[in-house]
């Protein structure tokens, strides 16, 4: 019986031996297995990380964009109100002035825009008062 002892001891060491180099080759694999699987899992997570930030971008683009089309509107119109009040400003100046003194500032400053009574004339008539159009034909020096 002391032989059988030894083979089946045998076979045990064996065995034991067989199974030690098989759970250290599983646990290579699985090493190599987790390597893998976790070098896709940082893949998935910068990818997940660079979408997400072209997607802000995006959206820090289209806000941007909305941010100067509503600042340009405000500019747009801070200069309209201003440009408004500026010839509110003039209208009510002019509408002050003496006939006369009217009369002879739109010579001037047809004369310094250098255009000739002619043309003021032709393509402005129906804007023109009559005594306007008579201070610009009218020969004497305007000051």
């Amino acid at each position: 019986m002391q032989e059988f002892e030894k083979v089946v001891e045998y076979i045990k060491t064996e065995s034991e031996k067989e199974c030690r180099e098989i759970a250290v080759k599983a646990n290579e694999e699985c090493a190599k297995i987790i390597s893998v699987y976790s070098q896709k899992e940082q893949d998935a997570y910068w990818a997940c990380v660079q979408e997400g930030s072209k997607d802000i971008e995006k959206r820090i683009e289209k806000l941007s964009n909305l941010a100067i089309e509503q600042a340009e509107k405000m500019v747009t119109g801070m200069q309209q109100d201003a440009l408004d009040d500026v010839l509110a400003l003039t209208a009510r100046k002019l509408s002050s002035l003496p006939s006369r003194k009217y009369d002879e500032l739109l010579k001037r400053l047809g004369v310094e825009q250098g255009c000739k009574p002619e043309y003021l004339v032709e393509h402005y008539r129906e804007e023109l008062a009559p005594s306007v159009i008579s201070a610009l034909f009218d020969q004497t020096r305007v000051e």
